[in-house]
Formats: C-alpha cells, sequence, structure tokens
C-alpha cells in the first residue's frame, strides 16, 4: 500500500470519527431527557449570589442555625424533633412545593412554628427565593428513621408522555435521618416478589403495564392492576422499603402493607402486581423506594435518597381520560 493510499486511507478514518462524535452529541443533547433542576444538596452558603441559578438548594438546621448532615443522628428533645428546613429556590419560576414527614416511613402529621398542624404542608416559592419552615414533630417512642420530603408541583397532573416534565416530576428531595433510640428493628417481614428479571433494566421504581418491560403509565383508572418493577444495579442484594403515595398522603401499597420491604438480587429486577386505589377525583399517585431502610448514614450517600417512580394520574371509573 503506498504513501498517499495510507493519508487517504487515515484521512478517511478520521473523518468518519468526526461524524460519530458529532451525531453522539446532537443525540445525547436533545433525546435525553434534562431535568429542569439540579438538585444541591448540603449547601451552607448565606450569599445568594454565590448560589447557583436552576437549582432547588434545601437542607436541615437546628433552631440555633447548625447545620444537621443529610444521613447523621437526630437526637429529639422531650419526644420532640424542633428543626428547621431551610429551601433556596433558585429557579426563575413561581412553583408550588408540598412537605410530608414520615417516621419508620409511615406518614405523620407535624407543626409549624404557628402551631397549625398538616399531614401535608403546601406553600409556594416566588423566582428565585428562600424559605425557612420551622416544624415540631412528635417522636414516637422506638422510631428509628426520621423521613422529610418536598414533592414538586403536587398539584401539576401530567397526562402526556413528555419525558423531560416526568423526569422533573418524579424527583422527590429526600432528607433521611437516623433517631437516638437504640431499639432494633428486627425480622422485618419481606414480600416476595412476582417475577425476578435480569434484564439491565434496573430503574429503581417503575410503575408499569407490561411485565416484559418498563412502559410508563401516565394515566390509570381506580381498580387498574398494574405492575412495579424495582432494580437493582449494583452486584450486591439490596433491601428497599417501599411506600405509595395518592395525592401525597400514604396509602396501602399491595393488600393491606403501607410500607412494602423486598431485598432485590443483585444486577436484577423484581416484579410486583398492584392495583390502583380508588379515587374521587383525578388524584397524583407516586410509588416511592427508599434503599438502606433503618441504615441510613452519612458515609453511605445511597442510604439518604428516595426514588420515585413517574407519577401516575387517576381517574375515577365514571371518568374518561
Amino acid at each position: 500500500m503506498g504513501d498517499a493510499t495510507v493519508k487517504k486511507y487515515f484521512i478517511a478514518i478520521i473523518l468518519m470519527m468526526i461524524v460519530v462524535v458529532t451525531f453522539y452529541s446532537i443525540f445525547h443533547k436533545f433525546i435525553r431527557p434534562n431535568n429542569s433542576a439540579t438538585i444541591s444538596q448540603n449547601s451552607h452558603s448565606g450569599n445568594r449570589e454565590e448560589q447557583q441559578a436552576n437549582t432547588i438548594e434545601y437542607g436541615l438546621y437546628s433552631l440555633d442555625g447548625k447545620y444537621i448532615d443529610n444521613g447523621s443522628t437526630i437526637y429529639p428533645e422531650d419526644d420532640e424533633a424542633n428543626m428547621n428546613i431551610s429551601i433556596n429556590h433558585n429557579l426563575n419560576e413561581r412553583r408550588e412545593y408540598s412537605l410530608i414527614v414520615l417516621e419508620d416511613f409511615k406518614q405523620v402529621s407535624f407543626k409549624l412554628k404557628n402551631k397549625q398542624e398538616f399531614i401535608k404542608y403546601l406553600f409556594t416559592m416566588k423566582p428565585n427565593s428562600a424559605k425557612n419552615i420551622g416544624v415540631r414533630i412528635p417522636i414516637k417512642p422506638n422510631t428509628q428513621e426520621l423521613t422529610i420530603l418536598v414533592i414538586k408541583k403536587p398539584s401539576y397532573k401530567l397526562k402526556e408522555m413528555d419525558l423531560n416534565k416526568a423526569s422533573v416530576l418524579e424527583e422527590v428531595l429526600s432528607l433521611r435521618y437516623s433517631i437516638n433510640h437504640k431499639n432494633e428493628l428486627n425480622n422485618l417481614k419481606e414480600i416476595e416478589s412476582d417475577v425476578v428479571v435480569k434484564d439491565g433494566l434496573n430503574e429503581e421504581m417503575f410503575i408499569t403495564n407490561d411485565i416484559h418491560k418498563l412502559q410508563s403509565v401516565m394515566v390509570g383508572k381506580e381498580g387498574e392492576q398494574l405492575w412495579f418493577s424495582s432494580g437493582n444495579d449494583t452486584s450486591e442484594p439490596l433491601k428497599y422499603a417501599i411506600i405509595a403515595l395518592n395525592d401525597w398522603k400514604q396509602t396501602t401499597v399491595i393488600d393491606d402493607q403501607e410500607v412494602l420491604y423486598t431485598t432485590v438480587p443483585g444486577s436484577k429486577r423484581q416484579l410486583f402486581s398492584f392495583t390502583l386505589p380508588k379515587v374521587k377525583h383525578d388524584s397524583n399517585f407516586q410509588l416511592i423506594a427508599f434503599p438502606y431502610p433503618y441504615q441510613v448514614s452519612q458515609d453511605n450517600y445511597v442510604s439518604q435518597q428516595a426514588f420515585g417512580s413517574f407519577r401516575t394520574v387517576i381517574v375515577p371509573n365514571r371518568h374518561t381520560p
């Protein structure tokens, strides 16, 4: 092969590589779902000019202004946790949020500083604003874990297949803490899945109407039987606590199980059959999986997370979606 031929050969390879890289960049930019907000957690900065745009910063503080690390241990006083939840809404839009509290993954009521009691607290943030929410949470004896969830756009009901919007709405902002009780929860009753699959589709939580693939269900009828898939993308077994929220109030997941515990084998996903609850009007429904229940720590970032499914809007049987 002559020098000229070799030169042409290498030029052709280089041109081909440029085409491939360009195609990938275009595909990555326009096809991949893109969340509208990047979550910036554990921020201590009080200078709002230094905060990044298009983020939601949130955290927990003691009454004297000390930051409480996510995953750390909280020490209730007189069987009550009295704290401030700080939210910096660095988005150029007005947005509604909902705040709910879980003790050992069961929803509980809490009080604000003005002594009003809520099972779910809805509030609205103006563009590029900050808010401190003082909460008083009664802590029951033997409580092992306290979870605070912030739900984005709780009243918004997405019925069309829009992956960008669905990705934003599935994300639940979580703050998880252990409680200073030494009693251990032994022999948690785990529920066996209906199906175990190894296909690489290991989304942590996904509602589907197809047992063979992850098929999003944006709208479902009350009483409709569906599947939820709980995946594990690691090589080691992973335990989850799974809850169901119907219009941000806890409902049973399967039968009488308010909290479903399960361990997913490494690199697999489990499928469970479940039924959408009855509703009086169009309602938002979401399943949330909490990895490492009762094992939350500062050193294990995943143990601080909450993985939500795409929301499903439940409509009454008399109502046509």
